[in-house]
């Protein structure tokens, strides 16, 4: 005999046990004791004082098991048990809106989600969220492009990249971009510093490096690690190409700035490491 026979004999039976529609029903034996401590159903109990469940029963939990399957919680279902169809059509089209709200919620976090292991995985860029029609801003996206394919490349198994991921995946196009405009007038500002002929280990300077550190928001940049960073401005041709197009001999100028910065913080540039 099949499990649908089973449950089909059960079901023709005029009394259950709460075994027995636990069995026809696929609900724990533990719920339907909670079910009737909320109210939902009031089996009555034999002489022995065990539960006997009647075909009234039966019908009415599997409306309670409809609408548990359709997530409402007890409260709602009671009501929409004791209330009349217009009623009850009320209450269900408000827990539909909910319900609406909730996927809304949850596509979003999906869409957050997919970004943030894409971008933990080295397969997004700044370009998949980031377009500008002007030149200069253009360029930076590509250089900032190129730099993302470097840092996964190099620290893709890191702390700092995680945070980069979790930062680029929570942020809107609107942030990003203001994220990278701040990036620009730093870096703007400190061309004129060097084109002006400030010496890159005064305190104005340092100001404007120390400001430099911050605006890598990516992730957190110690001092230490801003020394790393300036190191590879300095040595990476597309790194030093982005700041020489800003203002010739920038890179070493910052890099000199850094390490200056570096150890009014207490770090060493000659020991300094990727923390």
């Amino acid at each position: 005999m099949s499990k649908d026979d089973d449950m089909q004999n059960a079901e023709s039976e005029t009394v259950l046990t709460i075994g027995k529609v636990s069995q026809l029903l696929g609900v724990s034996e533990r719920m339907l004791r909670h079910w009737e401590e909320a109210g939902l159903v009031s089996p009555p109990r034999s002489w022995s004082d065990y539960r006997e469940y009647g075909p009234d029963d039966i019908a009415r939990l599997k409306r309670v098991v409809l609408y548990r399957e359709l997530g409402l919680n007890a409260r709602q279902i009671r009501e929409v048990l004791a209330s009349p169809g217009s009623l009850a059509v009320s209450e269900l089209n408000h827990h539909r809106a909910h319900l609406v709200d909730k996927i809304k919620y949850l596509t979003a976090a999906l869409g957050t989600l997919d970004s943030l292991i894409a971008t933990a995985e080295g397969k997004a860029t700044q370009g998949d969220n980031m377009t500008d029609t002007n030149t200069t801003a253009t360029s930076a996206v590509r250089d900032m492009q190129a730099e993302q394919e470097e840092a996964h490349e190099r620290w893709g198994q890191s702390q700092q990249w995680m945070e980069y991921a979790e930062r680029m995946a929570s942020r809107s196009k609107a942030q990003k971009k203001e994220d990278l405009n701040l990036l620009q007038a730093i870096e703007t500002q400190l061309g004129q510093a060097k084109r002006e002929g400030m010496d890159p280990t005064c305190p104005e300077a340092l100001d404007l490096i120390e400001q430099h550190r911050h605006s890598l928001s990516w992730f957190q940049v110690s001092p230490s690690m801003h020394v790393m960073l300036g190191r590879m401005y300095a040595c990476d041709p597309r790194f030093k190409s982005h700041y020489e197009a800003i203002e010739p001999g920038l890179a070493e100028w910052m890099q000199a700035a850094i390490e200056a910065n570096a150890q009014t913080h207490g770090i060493d540039p000659a020991t300094a490491k990727w923390e």
